[in-house]
């Protein structure tokens, strides 16, 4: 009888071994002191794509500009910014989902340049809604300006030593 047990348990964990691939699990890197939400992931990164579009720019950096962002929340800034970020990313979509009637991937690039320009130019929106525009803008440019992209491309940018010249008439 044990037999017959055991037979089945490996019959069991082998079928389940098998089709354990196919199960497609989505590996997001974890926050300590960030409670997000996926809705708030997404909104990050496409936030991150409408102020600096990656079309047309053949960027290689070993992580994305959400993770670069999220990142640095969770190990560079303090548990009230975080809070306060967190809370302007639930302003801006309950904004986006009033102004508009639909949410902010669902929006056209015309409405989304319209509505970037109206929460730049207003001076009425909340302290939290002004510090995560801002914050999002500021870490995103910080991405791209250090990317070795840009310092290799733009910056002619060399790393210490420099290069080797051996025989050079002096």
């Amino acid at each position: 009888m044990n037999r017959r047990k055991a037979i089945r348990n490996i019959a069991v964990i082998s079928s389940g071994i098998v089709l354990l691939p196919a199960c497609e699990m989505e590996k997001l890197p974890v926050y300590e002191n960030l409670a997000l939400e996926s809705q708030q992931r997404e909104l990050i990164g496409w936030l991150t794509n409408a102020i600096l579009p990656k079309e047309g720019l053949e960027i290689s950096t070993p992580e994305s500009t959400s993770d670069f962002i999220l990142t640095m929340l969770n190990d560079c800034y303090a548990p009230e910014d975080i809070r306060q970020y967190l809370a302007g990313s639930k302003i801006f979509m309950q904004y986006v989902k009033d102004e508009y009637g639909v949410s902010y991937n669902n929006l056209n690039p015309e409405q989304s340049i319209l509505l970037f320009s109206e929460l730049m130019k207003s001076d009425l929106l909340p302290e939290s809604l002004k510090y995560f525009l801002a914050t999002t803008k500021q870490l995103t440019v910080r991405h791209f300006t250090t990317s070795e992209y840009f310092m290799k491309n733009h910056l002619d940018f060399e790393f210490a030593p420099g290069r080797y010249l051996g025989c050079v008439p002096v």
